[in-house]
């Protein structure tokens, strides 16, 4: 029941005024409002861009960088608002599929101002959401790459109007986050009413969303945290959860520890339904080995596998690295149809090439009516390396978010 989620008494995010592209030959009854803007030319923005990948030391701030005017389907957004991920600890690291050549400027979300509407993008696909919006409107913006800036170009189909009551710094942590959780518990594990989910690092952005979610769709969450001092942020946020159910991982144990808190959560054989996972490592034999038949084990990222500082020509960081690697867990997939339970992982930087899919989930989110996300630990641009190092680290709940003011445009 989302009746079930606290927050502070801000206004859920609701669908945008919108209008959806139709079929060619096909007229549209509403429109993006569009103010006046001045014609814009080029023009310089800070960024921090990374120069060489390995370690924080080849993320550069840049103080000249040229940005052109939107182009078609565009706005310009002067940033107030970054979210981090853990996706830019990867690229920043060169550890990350998706990232560009050097140099690049990293960054997926942020929430600022728009400055500037580009024209019309006549060639979007039929059922193409866009927002309306003017100049002089906040909104919430998620990108492929380039957030580290003051200022972006950005598709407005990747834009959502900032929801009456919110902050810049709410705003910036609630796209990528809020995407990524509800694509794994909706769209891949296909959670419903009654199901027993397992959400690792509840904490965290994906992992506090990852509870409401389930929170939201009638199912009951299993919590699991690395230390002690992360399970007062989940009854925080959620009081009405039953402390049995939220799990401090231990290695040697951890498998117990899901069985113990999925009976504490009602599940009748100690197994859960669906597996929320970036944590992976050492964690993933025990919540596979509690998957109910037919459940499944949902990926998106492998924390426990992540360097704990930059790696570059730090030797044992390799070595540990590749230790890690090379032990990972497996499963035969020859296996899968008699256990009846599978395994699926994704990367939500690949739905930016599905633009109607990406717009649907952006709808399906919003839906839910979902509380402003917590933010947790807030840096001011200049210090963007060492939020990043802190983020890490692994020790920060909720959102950690950088801020800019007039003095970084």
């Amino acid at each position: 029941d989302a009746s079930m989620l606290r927050s502070a008494p801000t206004a859920p995010p609701a669908r945008p005024a919108s209008r959806r592209v139709s079929p060619p030959g096909r007229k549209t009854n509403v429109r993006p409002t569009r103010a006046a803007s001045a014609d814009m030319g080029s023009t310089t923005r800070s960024v921090w861009e990374v120069k060489k990948t390995g370690s924080l030391s080849g993320l550069v701030r840049v103080d000249d960088a040229r940005i052109d005017p939107p182009g078609p389907g565009e706005v310009r957004v002067k940033v107030r608002a970054i979210g981090l991920n853990f996706a830019d600890v990867f690229s920043v690291l060169g550890l990350y599929g998706a990232t560009p050549d050097c140099p690049f400027v990293p960054g997926l979300e942020c929430c600022g101002v728009v400055e500037a509407i580009g024209p019309p993008d006549e060639n979007l696909p039929e059922g193409t959401v866009v927002p309306a919006v003017a100049v002089g409107d906040s909104v919430m913006v998620v990108t492929r790459f380039g957030a580290y800036a003051s200022a972006v170009n950005a598709p407005l189909h990747q834009c959502r109007p900032l929801p009456t009551g919110w902050t810049h710094e709410q705003g910036a942590a609630f796209l990528v986050q809020g995407l990524t959780a509800f694509y794994a518990l909706k769209k891949l594990g296909d959670v419903r009413r009654g199901h027993t989910v397992l959400v690792h690092s509840a904490a965290g952005g994906c992992g506090l969303f990852g509870l409401g979610i389930c929170n939201a769709l009638g199912a009951v969450p299993i919590a699991t945290v690395g230390s002690p001092t992360k399970v007062s942020a989940i009854l925080e946020r959620f009081p009405d959860m039953d402390p049995e159910t939220i799990i401090v991982r231990e290695r040697k144990r951890f498998g117990d520890q899901v069985e113990a808190a999925a009976t504490a959560a009602g599940s009748t054989d100690g197994t859960c339904d669906v597996v929320m996972d970036a944590v992976m490592g050492d964690f993933f034999k025990g919540g596979w080995s509690r998957l109910a038949r037919g459940g499944r084990y949902v990926v998106y990222g492998a924390a426990d596998l992540t360097p704990a500082g930059d790696l570059g020509w730090n030797v044992f960081g390799w070595l540990k690295l590749g230790w890690k690697y090379v032990n990972r867990p497996m499963v035969d997939p020859t296996n899968l149809p008699g256990d009846n339970k599978s395994v699926m992982g994704f990367n939500l930087i690949w739905m930016f090439d599905k633009i109607v899919e990406l717009g649907e989930l952006l709808g399906g989110l919003t839906d839910l009516g979902l509380p402003a996300p917590k933010v947790g630990e807030v840096f001011t641009f200049d210090k963007l390396p060492s939020a990043i190092r802190v983020f890490q680290s692994g020790g920060t709940s909720g959102k950690v978010v950088v801020t800019l003011d007039a003095e970084d445009d």
